[in-house]
C-alpha cells in the first residue's frame, strides 16, 4: 500500500514537472472553460521544443551510424588491398621460382644433350671400321620393315647427317647421299658395337627404329610443320544442293573474299586470309546449252554440272585446255523483271550503297542544294575521269602518258605569269565519221560557241577506203562526200586557230570525236557523265533523252537522214548553260548503289582494281584502265594487272559469234567487207554463225582462258561467267512489243494487221523467253 502511494506521488511530480496538469485539463474542459493564451502557448513551445530535440537526436545518431559504416568500409578495402599485394607478391615469388626451375632443368637437358651427342661421335669415330663392317654384313637381316620406314618417313629431319656418311673412305667413289634405310642399319649396327667398347655407357638411347629422342622429336617437327602449311592452302567449294545461284553472289564473292563480310550460305570459303587477289573473266556467248544443261532439271541447276562426261558433242569439244581447270560448270541467273534482263555487267560491278554510305550521300546531297551556284570549271573532268574513259591526254597533264603518235596534235600549255588568268570558255563539239580499213576517221567537224553560233562546219575526206558511210548515225554519204578536198590535217589546223588553253571543250561521249579528230585536250565537259542515266553508272545518258528531257527538244529524229553534227553540238552547249544557272545535282540521280571497284578501294586495307575491256565504263572508279581490242591484248594485260592489283576485270569477245553476228552488208561499189567486231548492232539484228565459226570462237577462248590463269600468282581466285544466256529471241520480242504499243497510241486494235499484234500469249512467251535467256554459266577456282 504503501509503494503503490509512493508511485502515484511520484508519477504527480511528473506530470507537475512536465507543465501538464490532468485533472485540471479535465475539470476544465468539463465546466466549459477555455484554457488561458498563456497555457496554449506553453505547450506549444514545449511541444515544439520536444520535436526539436528529436530531431536533433536522430540526426546525431544517423551521422553516427554512417560514420560508422565508412569506417567499417575503409577497413574491409583496406583489408582487401592488404591481401590481394599480398596474393600478387606469393604469384609473383611462385612464378620466379618456376622460371629458375624451368630455365635450370633446361640448362640442365641441353647440357645432358650436348653430352649424348658428343659420346655418340666419339662412339662413332672409335668403332667406324667395325659400324661399316656390321653395316655391310647385316645390310638385309637388319633393314626396317615397311612399317618402319613409315614411320621413319614421318618423323625423319631431313637436315640431320648421318653419323656414318663421317666413315666413307677417301679412295672410293664420291660418297652418294645415305637412304633412311641405311641410316637405320647403321645406327643400330653403331649401338650394337659400341655397347661392348668402352664409350658403351656415353651412348645415346635408340627406338627399334634405330632413331635417337632428338631425331625423333625434329622428324615430327618436320611433318607437323608440313601438315601445317598444307592446310593453309586456300579453296573454294560449292555446297550442294545450293539453289539458284544469282548473278549478284559471285559479286558479293568478290567483296566476301577481298573484304570483310559475312560468310555465304551456297559456298565455303577455306583459308580466305590466304586469297590476295582475284580475277573474273567475263565470257558472253557461254550459256548453258553449249554444254548441253537442261535448265528444266533440277539436278543440272542445282547441283555443279559435270560438263565433261556428258558434253560429248557440238562445239563444246574444243574446250580442251578448260578441262585441266573446271572439271563442273554451275548455272547462273541475271537479275531483272519478267519482261526484262538487267545488264550482266551492271549487275557484276555495282553494289548496294551501306546504310551509313547512303546517310553520306543525303547529307552532301542537302549540303549541294544550299550551295552556291557552279561554274563551268567545276564540271570539268579530272585526270582521273579523262583516264577511265580513254580520253586522249596532252603530254604535259600526265608523265605516264605515252607520247602522241604521228598525225596527233594538242592544244599547247601557255607559260605561267603572274598576271591573272583568263577566264575559260565554252565551245562545244561534235564530229561525224565513216568506218574506213584503217578503223573509223572523220567525215564533219562542227564548232559552236557559248552564244550558239556555228563557227566552224567542215566535211572531211577520210584518207583510207571507206567500209560503211553509217549513214544511219553520221548522215555521210557519197554523194555528200563527192567532191571534198578538206584532209584530216587540213581541219585540225582551223581547230587549232579556235581552241586554245583557255578552252573548255563540251560534247557528249567527247572521247570517241578527240579520237578521229586525233586531238589531245586538257579541258574537258562531258553531258554524258555530268548528266546522270536514271539506273546509275555504268549506264550513260542519251543525247536525245537528255534533250526531250531537259531541253524539251527534239532531235535525231530522222534515222533515214542520220544525225547532224551542229544539231548535237548545240544540245550539248545548251545542256551545260542550263546546268550552270541550276543547284548543284541538277540532272543527276543518285540510286542506292556504288561500283564494285569503289567498295573495295572503301575497305580498311584499301583493295586496288583494274579493268581491261573493250568498253570504257563512267565512274567506276577502277585504279587503273586499260581499252583492248582483241582478246589477244586482254589476255597480254592480265599479267601487270594481276601483279600490281587486288581485283582484276577482263572481259573476253571472240566467243559472243556463239549468240549471232551481224548480217552481211550491202556494199556499194569499191566497198570492202568489215571483219571488226568494234560495230554496234542490236541483238536481234544479229544472225545465226555457222558452226566452223563457233568452234573457232571456243578454241580461241579455251587457249585465252588457259593463258590467264597460267599467268596468274598461286592463291588467285579465278571466276569465269557468261552473265546470262542468249538475248536474241528476247531483243525480237521486245521490239515488237515497242512497236505495238507505238501502234496501239494512234490506231484501233481492229486498224492494226494481226502480224504486229502483241497479244497476251505473246507477252506469256516473251516472259518464258526471258526466264530462259537470264541463266547463263560460271566456272570457280582457286589456282594452286
Amino acid at each position: 500500500m504503501g509503494s503503490d502511494k509512493k508511485r502515484k506521488h511520484s508519477k504527480e511530480d511528473k506530470e507537475v514537472d512536465a507543465g501538464i496538469s490532468s485533472k485540471h485539463d479535465i475539470l476544465t474542459e468539463h465546466n466549459g472553460d477555455s484554457p488561458s493564451k498563456k497555457q496554449k502557448k506553453d505547450r506549444k513551445d514545449k511541444k515544439e521544443s520536444k520535436e526539436k530535440k528529436d530531431k536533433k537526436e536522430s540526426k546525431e545518431k544517423k551521422e553516427k551510424k554512417e560514420k560508422k559504416e565508412s569506417k567499417d568500409k575503409k577497413e574491409k578495402k583496406d583489408k582487401k588491398e592488404s591481401k590481394d599485394k599480398k596474393e600478387q607478391a606469393e604469384k609473383k615469388e611462385s612464378k620466379g621460382k618456376k622460371e629458375k626451375n624451368e630455365f635450370k632443368v633446361k640448362e640442365k637437358k641441353e647440357k645432358k644433350d650436348k653430352e649424348d651427342k658428343k659420346a655418340s661421335k666419339d662412339d662413332a669415330k672409335n668403332t667406324k671400321g667395325e659400324i661399316k663392317a656390321t653395316a655391310s654384313s647385316s645390310e638385309l637381316s637388319s633393314a626396317p620393315s615397311l612399317d618402319d620406314l613409315a614411320l621413319l618417313s614421318m618423323d625423319m629431319d631431313v637436315d640431320d647427317t648421318p653419323l656414318i656418311a663421317k666413315a666413307a673412305p677417301k679412295d672410293k667413289a664420291p660418297k652418294q647421299e645415305v637412304t633412311k634405310e641405311k641410316k637405320v642399319v647403321e645406327i643400330k649396327a653403331s649401338g650394337s658395337n659400341s655397347a661392348s667398347g668402352s664409350g658403351a655407357e656415353n651412348t645415346p638411347k635408340v627406338d627399334e627404329n634405330g632413331l635417337t629422342r632428338m631425331e625423333r622429336q625434329k622428324l615430327k617437327k618436320e611433318a607437323f610443320l608440313a601438315k601445317k602449311a598444307q592446310n593453309k592452302e586456300p579453296s573454294l567449294t560449292i555446297k550442294e544442293p545450293h539453289g539458284t545461284i544469282q548473278l549478284t553472289n559471285l559479286r558479293d564473292l568478290v567483296v566476301h573474299v577481298l573484304t570483310e563480310t559475312p560468310a555465304m550460305s551456297w559456298l565455303e570459303v577455306k583459308n580466305k586470309a590466304s586469297i590476295e587477289k582475284v580475277v573474273m573473266v567475263y565470257i558472253a556467248g557461254l550459256d548453258p546449252q553449249l554444254f548441253h544443261i537442261n535448265l528444266k532439271n533440277a539436278e543440272h541447276v542445282q547441283h555443279p554440272f559435270a560438263w565433261i562426261e556428258k558434253a560429248t558433242s557440238g562445239p563444246v569439244t574444243e574446250f580442251e585446255r578448260l578441262k585441266q581447270h573446271f572439271d563442273k560448270v554451275n548455272v547462273v541467273k541475271a537479275t531483272g523483271d519478267q519482261q526484262r534482263i538487267h545488264s550482266p555487267t551492271n549487275t557484276l560491278l555495282s553494289v548496294p550503297l551501306s546504310n551509313s554510305e547512303k546517310q553520306k550521300r543525303d547529307l552532301e546531297r542537302l549540303k549541294n542544294k544550299n550551295a552556291k551556284l557552279k561554274k563551268p570549271e567545276d564540271y570539268m573532268l579530272k585526270l582521273q575521269e579523262l583516264k577511265e574513259n580513254s580520253f586522249p591526254l596532252p603530254t604535259y597533264i600526265d608523265a605516264s602518258a605515252p607520247p602522241l603518235e604521228p598525225g596527233w596534235i594538242e592544244t599547247p600549255k601557255i607559260a605561267k605569269t603572274t598576271l591573272a588568268p583568263l577566264p575559260k570558255t565554252m565551245i562545244a563539239m561534235d564530229c561525224e565519221m565513216c568506218r574506213t580499213e584503217a578503223g573509223p576517221e572523220l567525215t564533219r567537224v562542227t564548232l559552236i560557241d557559248s552564244n550558239g553560233k556555228t563557227i566552224l562546219d567542215e566535211l572531211v575526206m577520210p584518207e583510207n577506203p571507206i567500209l560503211d558511210y553509217l549513214t544511219q548515225y553520221s548522215g555521210m554519204t557519197a554523194v555528200r562526200l563527192e567532191g571534198v578536198t578538206t584532209r584530216l590535217a587540213d581541219v585540225q589546223k582551223k581547230v587549232q586557230q579556235l581552241v586554245n588553253y583557255h578552252t573548255i571543250l563540251v560534247g557528249h561521249s567527247l572521247e570517241n570525236d578527240m579520237a578521229v579528230l586525233k586531238l589531245a585536250h586538257p579541258f574537258i565537259i562531258d553531258t554524258s557523265i555530268t548528266y546522270h542515266h536514271t539506273r546509275g553508272p555504268p549506264y550513260r545518258p542519251g543525247l536525245k533523252w537528255l534533250s526531250q528531257k531537259w531541253l524539251n527538244r527534239q532531235i535525231q529524229v530522222n534515222s533515214a537522214r542520220g544525225h547532224d553534227s551542229a544539231e548535237d553540238a548545240l544540245s550539248c552547249m545548251d545542256l551545260m548553260k542550263l546546268k550552270l544557272t541550276k543547284p548543284a545535282g541538277f540532272g543527276e540521280y543518285s540510286p542506292d548503289n556504288e561500283s564494285l571497284f569503289s567498295r573495295l578501294s572503301r575497305f580498311m586495307k584499301p583493295r586496288t582494281s583494274a579493268l581491261i575491256d573493250a568498253d570504257a565504263f563512267a565512274g567506276l572508279n577502277a585504279q587503273t584502265t586499260i581499252r583492248t581490242q582483241t582478246d589477244a591484248e586482254v589476255v597480254a594485260a592480265v599479267p601487270e594487272a594481276v601483279k600490281n592489283h587486288n581485283f582484276v576485270w577482263a572481259r573476253l569477245r571472240d566467243l559472243e559469234i556463239n549468240h549471232g553476228k551481224a548480217p552481211p552488208l550491202e556494199l556499194e561499189e569499191g566497198q570492202l567487207v568489215d571483219t571488226g567486231r568494234a560495230s554496234k548492232i542490236s541483238s536481234a539484228d544479229k544472225v545465226q554463225a555457222t558452226t566452223t565459226e563457233i568452234r573457232e570462237g571456243v578454241r580461241s577462248i579455251d587457249e585465252s582462258i588457259a593463258a590467264i590463269i597460267d599467268s596468274v600468282p598461286a592463291r588467285t581466285a579465278v571466276i569465269v561467267t557468261s552473265g546470262q544466256g542468249d538475248h536474241r529471241d528476247v531483243s525480237k520480242m521486245q521490239n515488237k512489243q515497242r512497236d505495238f504499243l507505238a501502234l496501239r497510241k494512234a490506231l484501233a486494235l481492229g486498224e492494226i494487221p494481226i502480224k504486229d499484234r502483241f497479244l497476251e500469249k505473246d507477252v506469256k512467251l516473251l516472259e518464258d523467253t526471258v526466264e530462259e535467256a537470264k541463266h547463263g554459266v560460271f566456272f570457280l577456282m582457286v589456282k594452286q
